[in-house]
């Protein structure tokens, strides 16, 4: 009879304990902050859809292919095309190194108009920011 107990003991000693669940490892798991990333600061809480660098040459298909892919989540979608310089040079380095960089954003955008935009929904603009000589397109 003692025998018998000791199984019987075991078996309802095991039926009182909760299966262990994901409550167990992380009753409360936390998010990830977006204040920690750094391209939302970068961006100013935009992140780019495409990042040209200054001798990327012909970017006309793969700029149409995305631009197709934005239009097709939200077909009245807006583009801005920056010209970006580092920060820090001096005015008229940096007027020279947008001034360099003027011509290829316009051809980008002219990519995007080709790719169906209208142009009162695209913006050019040009700012001294960042590390690099590059070309970033946004979607809005």
């Amino acid at each position: 009879m003692r025998s018998a107990l000791l199984p019987l003991s075991l078996l309802a000693l095991l039926a009182a304990c909760a299966p262990i669940g994901r409550q167990d490892f992380a009753p409360a798991p936390v998010a990830p902050d977006t204040a920690d990333l750094a391209a939302p600061e970068a961006f100013s809480g935009r992140i780019a859809l495409f990042t040209i660098g200054a001798d990327a040459g012909d970017v006309a298909a793969p700029v149409k292919a995305g631009v197709s892919r934005a239009l097709k989540i939200k077909p009245d979608a807006s583009f801005e095309v920056r010209a970006t310089c580092p920060a820090g040079l001096a005015p008229d380095a940096a007027a020279a190194c947008l001034s360099g960089l003027g011509a290829e954003a316009g051809m980008v955008a002219d990519d995007i108009e080709a790719a169906g935009v209208p142009a009162s929904r695209l913006l050019l603009t040009a700012r001294a920011e960042g590390d690099t000589q590059q070309i970033l397109v946004f979607v809005k």
